[in-house]
Protein backbone atom coordinates (compact mmCIF):
# COMPACT_ATOMS: atom_id res chain seq x y z
CA UNK A 1 0.00 0.00 0.00
CA UNK A 2 1.59 3.42 -0.82
CA UNK A 3 1.90 6.35 1.73
CA UNK A 4 -1.02 8.41 -0.08
CA UNK A 5 -3.43 5.94 -0.41
CA UNK A 6 -2.64 4.52 3.23
CA UNK A 7 -3.06 8.38 4.00
CA UNK A 8 -6.55 8.26 2.14
CA UNK A 9 -7.79 5.50 4.25
CA UNK A 10 -6.82 6.88 7.66
CA UNK A 11 -8.76 9.66 6.51
CA UNK A 12 -12.20 8.08 5.84
CA UNK A 13 -14.95 9.31 8.28
CA UNK A 14 -15.56 6.15 11.35
CA UNK A 15 -19.18 5.47 9.07
CA UNK A 16 -17.21 4.42 6.08
CA UNK A 17 -14.08 2.61 7.97
CA UNK A 18 -16.70 0.48 9.38
CA UNK A 19 -18.26 -0.12 6.22
CA UNK A 20 -14.63 -1.40 4.71
CA UNK A 21 -14.44 -3.69 7.96
CA UNK A 22 -17.86 -5.51 7.38
CA UNK A 23 -16.91 -6.07 3.85
CA UNK A 24 -12.85 -7.45 5.03
CA UNK A 25 -15.34 -10.04 7.53
CA UNK A 26 -17.61 -10.82 4.65
CA UNK A 27 -14.98 -11.78 2.20
CA UNK A 28 -13.05 -13.57 5.11
CA UNK A 29 -16.24 -15.95 5.16
CA UNK A 30 -17.61 -17.21 8.48
CA UNK A 31 -17.59 -19.86 10.96
CA UNK A 32 -20.96 -22.23 11.55
CA UNK A 33 -21.98 -24.77 13.63
CA UNK A 34 -23.85 -27.58 12.13
CA UNK A 35 -27.27 -27.65 14.03
CA UNK A 36 -28.02 -31.62 14.34
CA UNK A 37 -31.38 -31.29 14.39
CA UNK A 38 -31.66 -29.75 10.61
CA UNK A 39 -28.71 -32.16 9.77
CA UNK A 40 -28.93 -35.89 8.00
CA UNK A 41 -26.96 -37.90 6.95
CA UNK A 42 -28.34 -40.78 5.09
CA UNK A 43 -26.70 -44.19 3.76
CA UNK A 44 -27.82 -46.52 0.83
CA UNK A 45 -26.92 -50.11 0.29
CA UNK A 46 -28.00 -52.67 -2.05
CA UNK A 47 -30.01 -55.71 -0.12
CA UNK A 48 -29.19 -58.56 -2.74
CA UNK A 49 -29.98 -56.49 -5.66
CA UNK A 50 -33.86 -56.45 -4.71
CA UNK A 51 -33.53 -53.18 -3.12
CA UNK A 52 -31.69 -50.15 -1.65
CA UNK A 53 -32.58 -49.54 2.07
CA UNK A 54 -31.33 -46.73 3.75
CA UNK A 55 -30.40 -45.75 7.39
CA UNK A 56 -30.31 -42.47 9.11
CA UNK A 57 -27.27 -41.21 11.09
CA UNK A 58 -26.97 -38.21 13.76
CA UNK A 59 -23.93 -35.97 13.62
CA UNK A 60 -22.89 -35.12 16.40
CA UNK A 61 -21.05 -32.11 16.44
CA UNK A 62 -18.87 -29.94 14.18
CA UNK A 63 -18.55 -26.93 12.05
CA UNK A 64 -17.56 -25.72 8.91
CA UNK A 65 -16.17 -22.73 7.64
CA UNK A 66 -17.79 -20.68 4.46
CA UNK A 67 -17.52 -18.07 2.17
CA UNK A 68 -19.50 -17.96 -0.92
CA UNK A 69 -17.07 -15.72 -2.68
CA UNK A 70 -14.30 -18.06 -2.12
CA UNK A 71 -15.18 -21.88 -1.38
CA UNK A 72 -11.56 -22.69 -1.64
CA UNK A 73 -11.14 -21.36 1.89
CA UNK A 74 -13.84 -23.78 2.83
CA UNK A 75 -13.57 -26.42 5.45
CA UNK A 76 -15.55 -28.71 7.35
CA UNK A 77 -15.06 -31.23 10.40
CA UNK A 78 -18.42 -33.43 11.65
CA UNK A 79 -18.43 -36.09 13.59
CA UNK A 80 -21.26 -38.82 12.89
CA UNK A 81 -22.29 -40.90 15.57
CA UNK A 82 -22.41 -44.55 14.23
CA UNK A 83 -24.68 -46.05 17.42
CA UNK A 84 -27.25 -44.17 15.88
CA UNK A 85 -28.14 -45.49 13.35
CA UNK A 86 -31.75 -46.05 11.99
CA UNK A 87 -32.87 -49.01 9.38
CA UNK A 88 -36.36 -48.45 10.26
CA UNK A 89 -36.52 -51.50 12.42
CA UNK A 90 -35.21 -52.30 15.81
CA UNK A 91 -34.17 -55.49 15.17
CA UNK A 92 -32.17 -54.96 11.98
CA UNK A 93 -30.84 -51.72 13.12
CA UNK A 94 -29.19 -53.52 16.10
CA UNK A 95 -27.46 -55.85 13.57
CA UNK A 96 -25.75 -53.36 11.36
CA UNK A 97 -24.38 -51.27 14.09
CA UNK A 98 -23.05 -54.34 15.56
CA UNK A 99 -22.20 -56.84 12.50
CA UNK A 100 -20.97 -53.75 10.20
CA UNK A 101 -20.40 -50.32 12.18
CA UNK A 102 -19.28 -52.32 14.96
CA UNK A 103 -20.33 -49.13 16.73
CA UNK A 104 -19.48 -50.23 19.96
CA UNK A 105 -15.80 -50.43 19.25
CA UNK A 106 -15.88 -47.84 16.91
CA UNK A 107 -19.15 -45.20 18.11
CA UNK A 108 -18.38 -42.78 15.35
CA UNK A 109 -17.08 -41.67 11.99
CA UNK A 110 -15.59 -38.45 11.26
CA UNK A 111 -15.51 -36.40 7.81
CA UNK A 112 -13.18 -33.29 7.33
CA UNK A 113 -11.86 -31.57 4.01
CA UNK A 114 -9.70 -28.71 3.64
CA UNK A 115 -10.29 -27.36 0.69
CA UNK A 116 -13.45 -27.27 -1.65
CA UNK A 117 -13.76 -26.34 -5.23
CA UNK A 118 -16.73 -24.14 -7.21
CA UNK A 119 -17.90 -25.79 -10.75
CA UNK A 120 -21.24 -24.20 -11.01
CA UNK A 121 -23.82 -21.49 -9.96
CA UNK A 122 -24.08 -22.74 -6.46
CA UNK A 123 -22.19 -25.98 -6.69
CA UNK A 124 -19.08 -27.92 -6.43
CA UNK A 125 -16.85 -30.32 -4.38
CA UNK A 126 -15.41 -30.67 -1.58
CA UNK A 127 -12.20 -32.62 -1.15
CA UNK A 128 -12.13 -34.43 2.45
CA UNK A 129 -11.16 -37.25 4.16
CA UNK A 130 -13.69 -39.96 5.87
CA UNK A 131 -12.63 -41.85 9.03
CA UNK A 132 -14.62 -44.88 9.75
CA UNK A 133 -13.42 -48.27 11.91
CA UNK A 134 -10.52 -47.18 12.45
CA UNK A 135 -9.35 -46.33 8.86
CA UNK A 136 -9.47 -42.78 7.24
CA UNK A 137 -9.22 -42.96 3.34
CA UNK A 138 -10.16 -39.74 0.54
CA UNK A 139 -13.77 -38.89 0.22
CA UNK A 140 -15.28 -35.98 -2.27
CA UNK A 141 -18.50 -34.82 -1.43
CA UNK A 142 -20.67 -33.11 -4.27
CA UNK A 143 -21.98 -29.90 -2.63
CA UNK A 144 -25.03 -28.04 -3.40
CA UNK A 145 -25.11 -24.49 -1.68
CA UNK A 146 -29.15 -23.89 -1.13
CA UNK A 147 -29.10 -20.38 0.61
CA UNK A 148 -27.69 -18.87 3.48
CA UNK A 149 -29.85 -16.21 5.19
CA UNK A 150 -31.13 -14.98 8.71
CA UNK A 151 -33.71 -17.13 9.76
CA UNK A 152 -37.10 -15.12 10.86
CA UNK A 153 -38.08 -17.11 13.69
CA UNK A 154 -34.86 -17.82 15.42
CA UNK A 155 -32.93 -14.62 14.12
CA UNK A 156 -29.95 -17.20 13.71
CA UNK A 157 -27.79 -16.41 10.35
CA UNK A 158 -27.93 -19.97 8.49
CA UNK A 159 -26.25 -21.71 5.78
CA UNK A 160 -28.07 -24.62 4.13
CA UNK A 161 -26.37 -27.30 1.67
CA UNK A 162 -26.92 -30.62 -0.08
CA UNK A 163 -24.30 -33.20 -0.50
CA UNK A 164 -24.10 -36.84 -1.76
CA UNK A 165 -20.96 -39.07 -2.23
CA UNK A 166 -20.74 -43.02 -3.00
CA UNK A 167 -17.51 -45.22 -1.32
CA UNK A 168 -16.49 -48.84 -1.22
CA UNK A 169 -17.37 -49.97 2.67
CA UNK A 170 -14.62 -52.59 1.73
CA UNK A 171 -12.16 -50.13 1.73
CA UNK A 172 -13.02 -49.42 5.61
CA UNK A 173 -11.91 -52.71 6.60
CA UNK A 174 -16.25 -53.97 5.95
CA UNK A 175 -16.24 -56.96 3.89
CA UNK A 176 -19.14 -58.63 5.60
CA UNK A 177 -21.80 -60.18 3.38
CA UNK A 178 -20.13 -58.92 0.04
CA UNK A 179 -21.85 -59.16 -2.55
CA UNK A 180 -25.33 -60.26 -1.27
CA UNK A 181 -25.11 -56.30 0.75
CA UNK A 182 -23.50 -54.42 -1.54
CA UNK A 183 -20.06 -53.06 -1.23
CA UNK A 184 -20.98 -49.31 -2.73
CA UNK A 185 -22.68 -47.02 -0.04
CA UNK A 186 -24.50 -44.06 -1.54
CA UNK A 187 -24.66 -40.81 0.98
CA UNK A 188 -27.09 -38.08 1.06
CA UNK A 189 -26.68 -35.23 3.42
CA UNK A 190 -28.59 -32.37 4.01
CA UNK A 191 -26.79 -29.92 6.67
CA UNK A 192 -27.00 -26.62 7.80
CA UNK A 193 -24.95 -24.97 10.32
CA UNK A 194 -25.96 -21.75 12.50
CA UNK A 195 -23.20 -18.42 12.41
CA UNK A 196 -20.86 -19.12 15.12
CA UNK A 197 -17.54 -17.56 15.76
CA UNK A 198 -16.79 -19.72 18.55
CA UNK A 199 -17.99 -23.11 15.77
CA UNK A 200 -14.43 -24.34 15.67
CA UNK A 201 -13.74 -24.06 19.15
CA UNK A 202 -17.00 -25.83 20.28
CA UNK A 203 -16.25 -28.16 18.32
CA UNK A 204 -12.84 -29.35 19.65
CA UNK A 205 -14.71 -29.34 23.05
CA UNK A 206 -17.59 -31.63 22.06
CA UNK A 207 -14.63 -33.89 19.99
CA UNK A 208 -13.05 -34.55 24.11
CA UNK A 209 -16.01 -35.79 25.62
Amino acid sequence: MTKPLLHRIVALPMPALAILACAHARAAGDDYRIDPVHTQVTVCVSHLGYSHPCGRLHVKSGFFHFDEGDWSSATVDALIDSASLDMGDAAWSDKVRSAFLDSSRYPQARYSAKRAEKNGARTGVAHGTLTLLGRSQPLDLKVTFNRAARDGYTLHYIAGFSASATFKRSAFGMTRDIPDVGDEVEVRIEAEGLRDKDAQAQSAAGDKE
